[in-house]
């Protein structure tokens, strides 16, 4: 989707994970620097985040900068709010510093996994709360709660490294989806990563990790072969299906609450259907039930090559009063092969109907204007996603949502720039999956919502943070309309969720999932390190 997930939410978020050896002890002695701390010990120096809410603003060591620069690499930065660049490290998607943006007081961009494991032993010494940091496009409003904190902004960690077999290579854990679709291409491969460009490729998948090439090879996480990650107590393991192997089914699907990934072995595969075709079909809102039933219809035998979205959008020039639909369906092949699936959305007479066109996989970003450079990309003054997943759309409760979104608009103005996103995947890849064999528990949802209530406002902080609460209130009068009468059990894709949401929607109903996810995070993050993002509560 279009979370500039991110893998919107639209694809995505944090390039954190789970991985662990059997018993996480650090390996060796702490470095002299680390150890001595002149300091008096500090009082959080066994703060357990797993039962507390919000990140003290602590004291940084005052030769932090001098500390930190004589244990990392060469290359690494550290750089602290003095310094000029200090806000090109802090600038995030959504800049609404009230309800999802953490602030810090020092930024580390380590150049190697020593760099990130040193960082965090040295952050745990001294008591320093912090958050590893890649697309920096996540929502959760749990991600305010860390204050004054440490950042350990990961984007320099761009390893690119391909099998000689050509079925996989070794990717950093700082890589943008921009970095890899152009690069895995100029080889003749693709694989499964976020629709929107702009986020990493690691954010989305371990949360899960939906794309466009889903329905032929799984979700991202279902790609990852294995990992590096450093710990909590700054210890660096390999996960896979061999090693810590129980942090490795953590890893996919609840990445976030585990460990910083440095780097991943990833599948690969050949692109040997190069082209896509695809069509945009635009309504007015009248049409909302024929219009999704026909989704429906579509998707009840969906191809593993074809994607349906559908988006709202306020288009004055269009509608003056409500937001318009737009459906478009991609389809990975010729046009000849695409005009069956087009079909029944050009049979409902839609008021505008887009030329046939065709592109290849990484055009497939501008086709959806998920560019680096489009406005999905680019920063928000506050930007929020309310996501949900389902697995057929609710054509009555569809138009309860809708009507609230255009109330919304009707109502604050301000808010007329916010868009919802209707993702409509293939499954035959994701199902293929045994379901126990990973932490992601939506396999069998078809549907992903990701409401994106935004607005540009940059006026006065007073101004902005009232906008916070005008989002906050009809972003989930949206999503909550959205689930309608059927729904028992909501669900959400956590790259997509708010906060709000509880541990099971999140991460699965099963008890057994639960307890197994809970026994997890004891064991390797037993004070809740990794807390700061769709936490796991131990």
């Amino acid at each position: 989707m279009l979370f500039c997930t991110r893998s919107l939410i639209w694809g995505g978020l944090l390039a954190i994970a789970g991985l662990t050896t059997a018993s996480p002890v650090a390996t060796g002695p702490l470095p002299i620097a680390i150890r001595d701390n002149t300091s008096p010990p500090s009082s959080l120096e066994h703060r357990d985040y797993n039962t507390t809410s919000l990140s003290p603003v602590v004291s940084l060591p005052p030769t932090i900068q001098q500390d930190l620069t004589t244990l990392l690499s060469p290359s690494a930065l550290v750089i602290l709010p003095s310094s000029p660049s200090f806000s090109q490290y802090t600038h995030r998607w959504s800049l609404n510093t009230h309800t999802n943006s953490p602030s810090y007081a020092v930024i580390v961009v380590p150049a190697s996994e020593r760099d990130v494991s040193l960082t965090i032993q040295y952050a745990n010494v001294h008591s320093i709360p912090f958050l590893a940091t890649t697309g920096t496009h996540g929502t959760w409003q749990g991600l305010s709660q860390l204050q004054g904190g440490m950042a350990i902004w990961t984007r320099n960690l761009t390893k690119m490294e391909f099998a000689a077999d050509g079925q996989s290579a070794t990717l950093g854990g700082g890589l943008r989806g921009d970095d890899v679709v152009p690069a895995l291409w100029a080889k003749g491969k693709q694989t499964t990563t976020g629709s929107c460009r702009c986020v990493s490729l690691l954010g989305p998948a371990l949360g899960g990790g939906h794309g466009w090439l889903q329905g032929q090879y799984g979700l991202g996480a279902d790609q990852i072969l294995s990992a590096r990650v450093v710990l909590a107590n700054g210890t660096a393991v390999k996960a896979s299906n061999t090693e810590n192997s129980d942090l490795f089914w953590a890893l996919r699907g609840a990445g976030h609450n585990f460990g910083v990934v440095t780097e991943v072995e990833y599948k690969l595969y050949d692109a040997v259907r190069p082209e896509w075709t695809y069509q945009s079909y635009t309504f007015t809102q009248d049409r909302l039930e024929e219009v999704y039933r026909v989704h429906n219809e579509a998707m009840r035998n969906q191809s593993v090559f074809v994607v349906y979205w559908s988006l709202w959008r306020w288009a004055p020039e269009v509608d003056p009063v409500h937001p318009i639909l737009v459906s478009t369906v991609y389809y990975n092949g010729p046009p000849s092969e695409a005009a069956s699936y087009f079909a029944p959305f050009a049979a409902l007479s839609p008021l505008d109907t887009t030329p046939v066109l065709t592109t290849d996989y990484p055009g497939l970003a501008a086709a959806a204007q998920f560019r680096v450079t489009d406005w999905a990309c680019q920063p928000k003054g506050g930007a929020t996603v309310y996501g949900m997943d389902v697995d057929t759309y609710d054509v009555r409760a569809l138009r309860q949502s809708y009507n609230a979104f255009r109330d919304m608009i009707r109502t604050e103005p301000a808010l007329s720039l916010s868009m919802a996103y209707l993702e409509g995947y293939a499954l035959q890849a994701v199902q293929a999956v045994p379901y126990e064999s990973t932490a992601f528990a939506l396999r069998d949802r078809k549907l992903l919502y990701g409401f994106l209530v935004t607005y540009e406002d940059n006026t006065t902080a007073t101004r902005n943070k009232t906008l916070d609460a005008q989002a906050q209130k009809w972003g989930e009068k949206i999503r909550d309309a959205a689930y309608g009468e059927k729904v028992k059990q909501k669900s959400v894709y956590v790259n997509y969720a708010k906060g709000s949401e509880s541990l099971q929607a999140m991460y699965g109903y099963e008890g057994w999932r639960q307890e197994r996810l809970k026994m997890l995070k004891r064991k390797y993050d037993p004070k809740g390190r990794f807390s700061f993002y769709a936490p796991i509560k131990a």
